[in-house]
Order: C-alpha cells, then structure tokens, then sequence
C-alpha cells in the first residue's frame, strides 16, 4: 500500500495563496480597505450634499458607503469621509490629514446631529471627547 496523502493542492499552491493574501493586504498602505480613496473624492463629495440632520447610520451608509475613519464617544459617534485628495497615511489629529476628511456627527440614537468640522469640534467642546 502507499502511505503517501493524496492532496489536490501542494505546499507550492498554499503558498501561493498566502503570498497573494499577504501582498494584496499590504497595497493600500494601511488605510481602510473598504473606504473610497483618492479616485472617488468626487462621487464622496456629491453623495455627501445629500446629509441631512436626523438620517441614520443606515441612510448615510446608503447615501455614502464605508467610513474612511470612525470614532465612537460615550455621546455618540463620528464617521469621517474623504473629501480632499492627498496621502492617507497618518491620523486625524495631524491638521493636514484632518483637512481631506468631513466628521458626520451622529448621536447616541445613531441619527445625524450635524456635519462638518465646526460642528464636530463644536461637539467635542461641547458634549467632551472621552472616548470609549
């Protein structure tokens, strides 16, 4: 009889596999891979004219898709879209980067209480920044 496994898929192909995994995760440069980047600043834009005060997580989702960041408050939430091209890397507190992106305001019923960065800093003066 022969020992050996019978295996439709090599070591070879396993790696292969992963390699791909690997290299395709690493292309976007650590930003979120689901979020629009700087080809669809546009389409963001456009979809953002369509906020409202009092839509929820689930219109704005519908309206504008994935967040490129989120913050989450013990007051409520704050999901940040690209509207300005320019590099991803970095984080919201480096004035450069917190230019290219719009704060959606949400409270803690998820439904818009504003949006844009006076309303977002006027917030965090307002209802604190202790995040949880």
């Amino acid at each position: 009889m022969n020992s050996k496994p019978t295996s439709n898929i090599s070591i070879a192909g396993i790696l292969t596999i992963i390699f791909c995994l690997v290299v395709s995760s690493c292309s976007r440069g650590g930003s979120n891979p689901f979020a629009k980047d700087d080809g669809e600043v546009k389409e963001n834009i456009e979809n953002l004219m369509g906020l409202a005060v009092g839509m929820t997580k689930g219109q704005v989702f519908d309206l504008s898709g994935v967040a490129n960041y989120v913050e989450g408050y013990d007051w409520g939430s704050v999901w940040f879209y690209k509207i300005r091209k320019g590099g991803n890397e970095g984080t919201l507190a480096d004035k450069d980067i917190e230019q290219r992106y719009m704060p959606v305001v949400f409270d803690n019923t998820d439904r818009v209480m504003g949006y844009g960065r006076k309303f977002y800093d006027q917030t965090l003066s307002d209802l604190g920044s202790g995040q949880f």
